[in-house]
């Protein structure tokens, strides 16, 4: 009985050792048996971004992966650094696919003429430019305060019913800021308290009457106690 016990325990155990080579032995060459094939793209997000230049970047990191050791943090990296692409989302469907979802920068305005900034005023670069967005030009560091102020003075001039876009904004050498209209008229709002002289000149321009601002060349707000006006 004890001999059988003995011989029961040690075919057990010669069983056990051979499971554990088999599975040691798979997953030593698991790129073999679960080898990324499939690359799916979620397509509904894209807009800006090129379908192509996603699949060629993933495509050529997992051609010598596996389902177990694609390595998902770094493909994502890479495919973040695509033009128009914010962030990238991507999961493994066993046994051999992987899918990409990705999130793009939305365009809000031009920065510098060479860069884009998005919808949180954050710089990103892309290859393809549309010139159909405002343009905000600064050699300082300041690329979300001039986003705030364009917010500001388009969601103004929405709110007081202004047929009106911003089409620049401006800050000089002294840090003095001004906004182009669509009409071609400059509102010249200064280095300080820039916010404050949005609010009055939006109470100032109520005031005016269409046949004198198409006479305007400028509003100048900078002073302390009103405003100027100059005429073509």
């Amino acid at each position: 009985m004890i001999l059988k016990k003995k011989i029961t325990i040690i075919l057990l155990l010669i069983i056990i050792i051979i499971i554990a080579f088999i599975i040691k032995n798979n997953l030593n060459n698991e790129k073999t048996y679960f080898q990324i094939t499939d690359i799916t793209i979620d397509l509904k997000n894209i807009e800006n971004s090129s379908v192509d230049d996603i699949r060629e970047v993933a495509k050529k990191y997992v051609r010598s992966k596996s389902f177990f050791n694609v390595d998902i943090n770094y493909l994502q990296s890479k495919i973040e650094n695509i033009d128009w692409i914010s962030s990238a989302n991507i999961r493994r469907s066993y046994p051999n696919e992987i899918i990409i979802f990705v999130t793009e920068h939305i365009p809000i305005a031009i920065w510098n003429n060479k860069d884009y900034l998005n919808q949180y005023g954050e710089i990103f670069t892309a290859n393809k430019k549309n010139n159909k967005f405002p343009i905000l030009i600064s050699k300082n560091n300041k690329n979300k305060i001039i986003f705030e102020y364009l917010s500001l003075f388009s969601n103004d001039l929405i709110r007081h019913n202004i047929n009106e876009k911003v089409v620049k904004i401006i800050e000089d050498d002294i840090r003095s800021i001004s906004v182009i209209l669509s009409s071609g008229i400059t509102i010249k709002l200064g280095s300080k308290n820039v916010k404050e002289k949005i609010d009055i000149f939006f109470k100032v321009y109520q005031t005016l009457n269409s046949s004198d601002l198409s006479k305007m060349r400028y509003i100048d707000m900078r002073y302390s106690n009103g405003f100027s006006v100059g005429w073509k």
